[in-house]
This record gives structure tokens, C-alpha cells and sequence, in this order.
């Protein structure tokens, strides 16, 4: 009996930046359950949301996101 092969995803982590179709989700801060994330799209201000962490890699996982490189956290040399 053939197994299929799940997508698994990394751990999330505080500061990742997850890429979408049409939105991005940054992970804000990862505690033992819950995820405090949010949910970029074409907004000013964006409300942080809390979830499980299930819940947020299912929802990732469901809407094919790709993890990217932040550039909000990358720091300029001096």
C-alpha cells in the first residue's frame, strides 16, 4: 500500500515571510501553540490575528505558499 507523500512545511518561526498568489502572511511571533501572524494584502494597516499553529502551516500548505527572504529584517550595513 502506497503512502502519499505530504508537503511538509518548516517550522514557523518569528519573522518569516510566507508568499502567496495574491497575499503574503508574515509570521509575527510562534508560542507553544499559537501563531500570532498577519495576512498582507493590499492594505495600510493590517490587524495581527491569532491562531494555532496547525491551523496557520494547514492554511499555508492549502494555498501553496512558498517561504521568502524578509526584508524587513535583513538590516543595512553601516
Amino acid at each position: 500500500m502506497k503512502l502519499k507523500k505530504t508537503d511538509t512545511l518548516p517550522p514557523l518561526q518569528k519573522g518569516q515571510l510566507w508568499s502567496m498568489k495574491e497575499a503574503q502572511v508574515e509570521i509575527m511571533d510562534v508560542g507553544k501553540t499559537l501563531a500570532h501572524y498577519r495576512l498582507l494584502q493590499n492594505q495600510k494597516r493590517t490587524p495581527t490575528n491569532l491562531g494555532k499553529i496547525e491551523m496557520v502551516q494547514d492554511y499555508l500548505r492549502s494555498h501553496h505558499a512558498k517561504l521568502i527572504k524578509n526584508e524587513r529584517l535583513v538590516r543595512p550595513r553601516v
